[in-house]
């Protein structure tokens, strides 16, 4: 039987472990809604605080004792609970109410009531004092996560290249602090030593879909038509301030981690791609390519995350040196499991597919969630190349039911 870590870079490697790898948390894109998991410990007959981990999301850092119960062989290094590095005196928690249910946030998540009786989120990840006071989120009293506020689109009224001089602040713009990079290396390598966990890592944010949600839709389409500067600019500085950030992740924890997570990089909607596949290639691969070279110079395997129907830049993904790729959209047109198995399983592996979190999760009976899986797990396990994840995290709605029952359809189903 292998370890969890040998598991995942068995698969990563395309070739078959002894199950399928399982991943639930371990990245912002594979995790559960506070909620959900609440409901989830509370229907196993389990009394266990839920923290957030994801302040925006309001995803819940999950237990050990999940980990176990479901065969989770993933953990992300930035977990704060068992199995864990770190100590109550590295990181603090308050709680947070959220429709009657308490949860517990991070202390230093700087959140407030308005007198309109929205909970406003000031920046809490920028390292500058100042720029921490800035709001960067709302979320109203009958909503389940947080929005941008505004409407946020600081860079909407630009008009040529050099009115940008640095990027804006945006909670997508990740920023290490040296307090932050050394919490990061003492729990990454207390996880390496004394975990058999696969350990994944956060390297940096976004460099597509940022620069539409700085430009704003309507201006970020104008520019791409006819005023290409400005995009060009912007990835330009995107792409400077992500390589700094990556090195910094990179001498902190490489040599712990296995595999490094970039996300904000939703080429596609449910329908098709959300930018020209011919613009994306002039505008923003090359970018991308540098960022996934410092990533494996380094040693770890790179996993995109991907939103939406985007079969037309798998094949430049792998040509990049991209790993793996999540969330796998399957409910998106042109995303057939058995044609994306076919055409791409021997070189990219699938991290997600696993489940469809829109229609089938929340909706169906357990037993077709059961089958649902089952088909699933079926197509992309032949060969390796597959690390089980639903599509995307598991939402406030989905029933934990239904939530255990795709568990224990992945856990039968994924035996080799």
């Amino acid at each position: 039987m292998k370890t969890p870590r040998e598991r995942v870079i068995t698969a990563l490697q395309h070739k078959e472990p002894d199950r399928v790898p399982v991943d639930l948390g371990g990245h912002e894109s594979s995790g559960i809604h506070c909620l959900a998991l609440k409901r989830l410990l509370r229907y196993l007959g389990l009394d266990e605080e839920v923290r957030i981990c994801d302040p925006i999301q309001l995803l819940g850092e999950v237990p050990e004792s999940l980990l176990k119960k479901f065969n989770v062989d993933v953990i992300n290094i930035g977990r704060t609970i068992s199995p864990t590095g770190l100590t109550e005196n590295d990181v603090k928690f308050k709680e947070y109410r959220l429709l009657n249910e308490t949860f517990y946030i991070p202390e230093d998540i700087d959140i407030f009531v308005g007198e309109d009786g929205r909970d406003y989120m000031r920046a809490w990840f920028a390292t500058d004092p100042e720029k921490r006071k800035t709001v960067v989120a709302v979320r109203p009293p009958s909503t389940l996560f947080f929005e941008p506020y505004p409407f946020y689109t600081p860079l909407k009224d630009v008009k040529s290249a050099s009115e940008i001089k640095e990027l804006p602040l945006h909670p997508w713009l990740t920023e290490y602090s040296k307090e932050q990079l050394d919490l990061l290396r003492k729990n990454a390598k207390w996880l390496y030593e004394n975990t058999d966990y696969a350990l994944l890592g956060r390297g940096f944010a976004s460099l597509f879909e940022i620069t539409i949600y700085l430009l704003g839709h309507v201006t970020w389409a104008k520019c791409l038509r006819s005023n290409r500067g400005v995009i060009e600019r912007l990835v330009d500085l995107l792409l400077e301030h992500n390589k700094e950030q990556l090195k910094k992740f990179l001498n902190a924890v490489g040599e712990y981690v296995q595999i490094v997570v970039f996300g904000g990089e939703d080429l596609g909607s449910q329908i098709g791609p959300n930018i020209n596949p011919k613009d994306w290639r002039e505008l923003y691969k090359p970018a991308l390519k540098e960022l996934v070279d410092l990533i494996k110079k380094s040693g770890c395997y790179a996993l995109i995350h991907s939103c939406g129907s985007i079969k037309p830049f798998i094949e430049d993904f792998i040509e990049i040196g991209i790993d793996a790729w999540n969330p796998v959209q399957i409910s998106a047109r042109n995303m057939d499991p058995r044609e994306l198995k076919r055409e791409f399983g021997d070189e990219i592996t699938f991290w997600g597919g696993g489940c469809d979190t829109q229609h089938v999760l929340p909706h169906a009976t357990p037993e077709k969630v059961k089958q649902h899986v089952k088909e699933l797990v079926t197509i992309f396990k032949e060969g390796g190349g597959f690390v089980f994840c639903q599509v995307h995290n598991i939402e406030a709605d989905a029933p934990p039911e239904n939530i255990v029952a795709m568990y224990e359809a992945v856990n039968k189903a994924g035996v080799y």
